[in-house]
């Protein structure tokens, strides 16, 4: 007898009965409440939990990045970004990477976080975003998709959004160039310069 009721082909051993175990006591005391549309048998599932998502108009937050009119490449850049496996260098190292984990900009070990908003390029990108346009630039991907895009407009986030995404891809741009092609920007400008591009092409298409 298997907790839940459920039972598998092949027998749970060592880790994995483990790891079964902590997720039943997870879940085993979770109860739906009156809000949820079960199916027709009043049994849950999850083709009876995504037709009451589609129908009632409870849409995840992240549907939004997909509805952008974007290029599918950068929606899946910012999909990455935002489940944080983004391929930066540490993330590489998790996969038995031998190379240096160290930033192509600085001597810092390279995450997500350093290379998008704590790097000395980054900073200057979004420092010109704050001097600019007087916009208090995002803290990391979290706060970019979350909080700080709701502290503005719902008319201006799609434009905002899109804007700090064509700087993000503008930087992973310039990164990748510098460790594919050895070529490193000779100014923060170039950086900005390739952003701005990008964020009009993507600006214009909404």
């Amino acid at each position: 007898t298997h907790p839940l009721n459920i039972s598998f082909r092949r027998a749970l051993v060592g880790g994995k009965f483990r790891m079964w175990s902590d997720l039943v006591a997870l879940v085993l005391n979770v109860n739906l409440d009156g809000n949820v549309n079960l199916g027709k048998h009043h049994v849950f599932s999850v083709k009876s939990m995504y037709r009451d998502i589609m129908q009632e108009g409870r849409l995840l937050e992240h549907s939004v990045l997909w509805k952008l009119r974007v290029p599918l490449k950068i929606k899946i850049f910012l999909w990455y970004l935002k489940k944080g496996v983004t391929l930066t260098k540490d993330n590489l190292l998790k996969r038995n990477w031998k190379g240096d984990g160290t930033c192509c900009f600085c001597s810092c070990k390279e995450t997500i976080q350093h290379l998008f908003f704590e790097c000395h390029v980054a900073k200057f990108v979004w420092g010109s975003v704050r001097m600019v346009f007087g916009i208090q630039p995002p803290s990391n991907v979290t706060n970019m998709l979350g909080s700080w895009l709701r502290s503005f407009s719902v008319k201006l986030r799609k434009q905002l959004l899109v804007g700090a995404v064509a700087l993000c891809w503008a930087i992973w741009l310039c990164r990748n160039d510098a460790i594919f092609y050895r070529s490193t920007p000779n100014s923060y400008l170039q950086v900005i310069f390739r952003g701005t591009f990008w964020a009009k092409e993507m600006v214009a298409a909404l």
